[in-house]
């Protein structure tokens, strides 16, 4: 089990539950559809959804005990992001169940950050699908210009967790929020900018110091 901070749950759980509520959220709106395809998916989102959380043990109850592994992360989260991209669209929930897996995996090794894990997965997600492919990419000038827009947002945030590097902008609390809000909120991306929305994760667990 990974470090954890003054509330008692590790950055892996605070990234999983983000992504399990995110996927509630999702499964919730394929009701909203008349594909049944979508809604069984919703269905099995939900299910899903649910033995995440179990896992989590946030009410620590011992009646019904999941256990906390990063495989099952992986596994849920890349099954479920899968189904979801091909078939509902929305796939956020699943992809940062997916980013819970990969730090507890790391969570042994305390050469890496996990709120910088985040951001890098984050910025580089920003950088290649929501502001390239999505951005530059589209042919649309009000996308091209947000997507070269979130190119240097995306590249500064990357720069400014390298130590090595002459740029004057610092790796803190601030700068990651205000970039991740920007990235999710102007930057063209599948749905909305889910690499800025990844960053606002990583926001999340530096000011839990993480």
């Amino acid at each position: 089990m990974g470090e954890t901070s003054r509330v008692g749950i590790s950055a892996s759980k605070v990234v999983a539950l983000v992504g399990t509520l995110i996927l509630f959220w999702e499964s919730y709106e394929t009701f909203r559809t008349e594909n049944v395809l979508a809604i069984l998916l919703g269905i099995l989102g939900i299910v899903l959804g649910i033995i995440v959380f179990i896992s989590l043990n946030i009410l620590q109850t011992t009646r019904v005990t999941i256990p906390y592994e990063s495989w099952l992360l992986l596994l849920i989260g890349f099954t479920i992001a899968a189904l979801f991209y091909f078939y509902v669209g929305a796939y956020l929930g699943g992809s940062l169940i997916i980013i819970a897996g990969i730090l507890e995996a790391l969570s042994e090794n305390k050469k890496y950050t996990s709120s910088k894990i985040v951001a890098m997965i984050g910025a580089l997600w920003a950088l290649i699908c929501d502001a390239i492919l999505h951005g530059i990419l589209s042919n649309i000038p009000e996308r091209i210009v947000w997507g070269v827009i979130g190119v240097a947002l995306a590249v500064i945030l990357l720069l400014s967790m390298l130590s090595k590097t002459k740029i004057s902008i610092p790796y803190s609390w601030w700068v990651v929020l205000i970039i991740g809000f920007i990235l999710a909120m102007f930057v063209p991306g599948l749905l909305q900018g889910y690499g800025g929305i990844i960053i606002l994760v990583s926001f999340i667990l530096m000011l839990m110091a993480y």
